[in-house]
């Protein structure tokens, strides 16, 4: 996470303790359960991330490969506006 992504959700110190105190409580105050509830978070925040950047991979890799053989044209068909060009 950035640094600016990281201020965003911690404004202050206080918000982070704000954030710590409502984990812990909603863990009945079992500090153990509240940092496996958050390892298992991140856990799944970065198995999301990393299914979202091998997504990102193969549409990149898709786009490349279907512009140079010009196989992207029905692309331009299914735009909400039209796109202009011509091949000519």
């Amino acid at each position: 996470m950035s640094s600016q992504a990281r201020k965003s959700a911690f404004e202050t110190p206080a918000d982070l303790e704000e954030s710590v105190e409502q984990i812990i409580a909603e863990c009945d105050g079992d500090i153990r359960a509240a940092v496996r509830t958050l390892l298992v978070a991140n856990t799944h925040a970065l198995a999301e991330i990393a299914a979202i950047e091998a997504e990102m991979t193969k549409l990149l890799t898709d786009v490349s490969r279907g512009y140079s053989k010009g196989n992207w044209e029905w692309l331009l068909e299914r735009a909400e506006a039209p796109i202009p060009y011509s091949r000519g």
